[in-house]
């Protein structure tokens, strides 16, 4: 799920409430959603009358559960948590107990759960000081850079005049001479496009779909978009579209990352991914397909273990001395390298890893018996 521009700029207490009071005149909005209530205004639902504020929260509560859900609905990338650390949070949010959570996730031990807890307390406070960091990064920056804002913000101005002047070659009062797919570009145009709806109006869908005929022939294009990115704000019943708060005054002027540099940024993010994913761990089994043999052995690394046993035969070093003596034998092509098992490491402590690969061992050597004229393992 894509968080829209108004959620980036609500406050953490609007976070957690699921929605953001614009004045005036006093408007909720769903965080979630969009929906919109006008205090002065009462609302029929739950077989009763309520004020904009009340009617709100009984909306996030039937249809979005509550601000908690929504927010663990979030890609990954927004909140920092695993999958598994998702539906944790989840289930402790909801009071079950620690022997319910551990039944129902088949976690096994109460004390892996309280790992979890301890992990999870420990990332509440290192967000806390990292959000700390950042706002005084920002204020620091502020004070620092005063003396050049206006030369950045003559190149910003400079930068969205000529993509203006590019899409609306007879002004902006004009139609669209195409639409990008740039998003960076598509801002600056939706921006502008969203100057054509009066602040206070409430308009019909025909209405809207006439004003943007005129910008564009894929007027249902860009109303999708003027909605999606919060310039316009409907009823779910698509009754009402108005211009959204967000659009008149608070929408970022800075939007100036260009597109291959969000792709750089992208391509960092991967590699990063990459360099702190655990490798593959778990079993795999050297095979011997002539006489059908197995060697099963456990692995961190498996890719880099199996290239060390491959190595070693290839040298004739190996110290299973009956293994290397069939590779002699039968030659390499005899013999395949199989992953029969993996660890899924998100489900454990990393200092848990290695007796989870033990266990996982264990249980496959209690599977296929590998041993005598069935392998080459040595039963202890």
């Amino acid at each position: 799920m894509q968080p829209n521009n108004l959620f980036w700029q609500a406050s953490l207490a609007e976070l957690k409430q699921g929605y953001v009071c614009s004045a005036p005149p006093e408007r909720f909005t769903c965080l979630c959603c969009g929906f919109q209530t006008e205090t002065g205004r009462i609302y029929p639902c739950d077989a009763g009358l309520f004020d904009a504020q009340t009617t709100m929260r009984i909306h996030i509560r039937e249809k979005h559960e509550s601000p908690l859900q929504f927010l663990l609905q979030l890609d990954k990338r927004w909140t920092g948590l695993t999958e598994l650390q998702t539906r944790l949070i989840g289930l402790f949010a909801s009071g079950v107990s620690d022997q319910e959570i551990a039944t129902t996730l088949n976690s096994g031990s109460l004390s892996t759960l309280r790992n979890h807890r301890f992990l999870l307390r420990e990332k509440q406070k290192q967000a806390k000081v990292f959000l700390a960091i950042g706002e005084l990064m920002q204020e620091l920056a502020g004070q620092n850079n005063l003396p050049t804002t206006s030369n950045v913000d003559s190149a910003a101005d400079a930068e969205t005049q000529k993509i203006l002047q590019t899409y609306f070659p007879q002004g902006t009062a004009g139609p669209l001479s195409a639409f990008p797919s740039r998003e960076k570009r598509r801002l600056i145009l939706l921006k502008q496009i969203a100057t054509r709806f009066a602040p206070e109006r409430i308009y019909s869908e025909k209405e809207v779909n006439v004003i943007l005929g005129e910008v564009y022939s894929d007027h249902v294009l860009l109303r999708r978009l003027l909605i999606d990115y919060g310039f316009l704000s409907r009823r779910p019943d698509g009754s009402e579209y108005r211009l959204a708060s967000l659009a008149a005054d608070n929408i970022e002027e800075d939007i100036t990352e260009k597109e291959d540099e969000i792709m750089d940024e992208r391509k960092k993010e991967l590699i990063r991914e990459y360099k702190e994913t655990p490798r593959p761990m778990g079993v795999f089994q050297i095979k011997n397909n002539v006489t059908g043999k197995l060697f099963l052995l456990k692995a961190m690394n498996i890719p880099g273990i199996i290239t060390r046993h491959q190595m070693e035969l290839r040298q004739g070093v190996h110290r299973n001395s009956e293994l290397q003596t069939d590779w002699n034998r039968y030659g390499e092509s005899a013999f395949s390298f199989d992953i029969l098992a993996t660890l899924k490491p998100e489900e454990y402590l990393p200092e848990q890893w290695p007796d989870a690969v033990t266990k996982l061992l264990k249980t496959w050597l209690e599977k296929l018996q590998p041993y005598g004229d069935a392998g080459y393992n040595k039963e202890k």
